[in-house]
């Protein structure tokens, strides 16, 4: 049951990119990528959409280019690198934390450390490489909005 339902989704998302009116709902100014027929292509902001035809603004002209030519129109994503650091610090300040506190608790008397340096240690070497990780991790990118059948 549960395979059936993905496949109606992805048949409903696929049928959703042939579908030109989706193209309107990009707003004036966005930056989009146009890829036409015969492997050429263009890049630049949203100016506006008709039935047959695609305004957008690149290499500092106004360029129309014609529906019939077009493959592929994609719209490009807000990055999300600063929630993406944050996440990582958060994530990997708790996860040296934890591991900190079970090697301090698992420390008796015998230990040649104090009762807190695992803590102490392994909660910022957590964070460091929870900040670089979550830096690092890819986000943003092109989404496609409609592409020809």
């Amino acid at each position: 049951m549960k395979f059936a339902l993905i496949l109606v989704l992805a048949a409903g998302t696929a049928a959703a990119q042939h579908n030109w009116a989706n193209v309107n709902s990009v707003p004036v100014g966005e930056e989009i990528r146009v890829s036409l027929e015969g492997k050429k292509s263009f890049r630049g902001q949203f100016q506006s959409v008709s039935d047959e035809s695609l305004v957008i603004f690149a290499a500092n002209t106004q360029q129309s280019l014609a529906r019939a030519q077009i493959l592929r129109v994609s719209v490009r994503s807000e990055s999300h690198r600063k929630r993406n650091t944050l996440i990582g610090l958060g994530v990997g300040a708790g996860a040296g934390l934890g591991i900190g506190a079970g090697l301090d608790h698992s420390c008796n008397s015998s230990c040649w450390f104090n009762d807190n340096i695992g803590k102490a240690v392994f909660t910022p070497l957590g964070a460091l490489i929870g900040t670089v990780i979550g830096v690092a991790w890819p986000t943003g990118g092109w989404h496609e909005v409609y592409r020809s059948k």
